[in-house]
């Protein structure tokens, strides 16, 4: 049985592409993208503080990285090295972020659950949610990911929401 060398990484932030062709880890503020036959680095990409969370786009064509303590999500393009984007929620802080299921579209979370805000790499639209309850286990995507069902909190009652995640409008409410 033949082992690699040791790879460093920060807060075991190491994570499979879900086509298996890559393999993403953190070390520090660096996000290193190795192929997962020979293990060499494709893309070492660098971002603008420590690294706390990684997630790959289903398609295994972009993965982001969260950012919380300075509120900023910044997103790498496998593709594309040239592509970047930079997702600041400023004032309004970071607890969460996630793609949607077709992985054009980033969901992140602010401070206190106030608002999650749909941001588009397709068009660079963006839209918020108002009265999040979890967004850790108070949201999911039907397995088409056509819709999202998410846990509410309005005027003191907890409501589950139908949102359209293709236009990111509310359907449906109980």
């Amino acid at each position: 049985m033949n082992f690699s060398e040791l790879f460093k990484q920060t807060n075991q932030l190491c994570k499979f592409s879900p086509n298996g062709e890559y393999l993403a880890n953190c070390v520090q503020y660096r996000l290193i993208i190795r192929d997962v036959k020979t293990l060499q680095i494709i893309q070492l990409y660098t971002c603008l503080d420590g690294i706390q969370y990684i997630e790959w786009s289903s398609d295994s064509k972009f993965v982001l990285c969260g950012m919380y303590k300075r509120s900023i999500v910044q997103v790498w393009s496998l593709e594309q090295s040239e592509w970047t984007c930079k997702i600041d929620e400023g004032s309004a802080g970071l607890v969460a972020v996630r793609w949607s299921p077709d992985g054009r579209h980033i969901l992140t979370t602010a401070d206190f659950h106030l608002r999650i805000t749909v941001w588009s790499l397709v068009n660079k639209s963006v839209s918020y949610i108002k009265y999040p309850k979890d967004t850790k286990q108070g949201i999911d995507f039907s397995r088409d990911g056509k819709y999202m069902a998410l846990a509410e909190r309005r005027d003191g009652q907890d409501f589950i929401s139908i949102f359209a995640a293709t236009t990111w409008h509310l359907v449906k409410v109980w």
